[in-house]
């Protein structure tokens, strides 16, 4: 009897679907053709969400316009699941206060020094996903960059992804100066 359980433990364990393997895979350039919203890499959406069939709308940065937003949502699902929300807002809708409270009610972790005042951190949404998410600042408070980033990548570090976006856009769409 012990022999029939354990060949049929056995073979209950080799029927079982394994887990997709790690995605390990770099980002890449975020701003890297073809891209979404005039900005966004397609293919670090497509690694940074897991989405291969989505739908990305956003602001376009032709006719002057500046970047502001770029949300990417799944293509076929009736929620219409987030996957990825990149947003500037120019003013900062919050102020120094308001932001360390949101840092201290989401246990958010400081940027790198070197990224500037900001911080990382992970918090659940109305449907119970959890989302990682980076803000990033201005000195002065006046402008803010938010990464937001839906956690169902399998294999995938959203944090470090959300970091890795922000790294990389900062440059562009934070530290550059605005047009009057």
């Amino acid at each position: 009897m012990g022999s029939i359980l354990a060949v049929l433990a056995l073979a209950a364990a080799c029927s079982a679907p394994s887990p997709p393997p790690p995605d390990q895979r770099p980002l890449g350039d975020v701003t890297a053709a073809p891209q979404e919203c005039d900005l966004i890499s397609a293919d670090a959406i497509k690694i940074a969400t897991g989405l291969h069939d989505y739908k990305a709308s956003g602001t376009k940065m032709d006719m002057g316009r500046r970047f502001a937003s770029c949300t990417v949502r799944e293509k076929g699902v009736s929620d219409s699941s987030l996957g990825l929300l990149i947003e500037v807002f120019d003013p900062s809708p919050d102020d120094a206060e308001d932001l360390e409270n949101t840092k201290l009610s989401t246990r958010g972790s400081d940027l790198p020094e070197a990224l500037g005042p900001g911080f990382a951190a992970r918090r659940k949404n109305a449907k119970d996903k959890t989302i990682a998410f980076v803000y990033g600042w201005t000195p002065d408070y006046k402008r803010l960059l938010t990464v937001n980033i839906i956690e169902h990548a399998p294999g995938r570090d959203s944090l470090a992804d959300a970091t890795e976006f922000f790294r990389q856009l900062k440059p562009l769409l934070l530290d550059k100066p605005v047009p009057s």
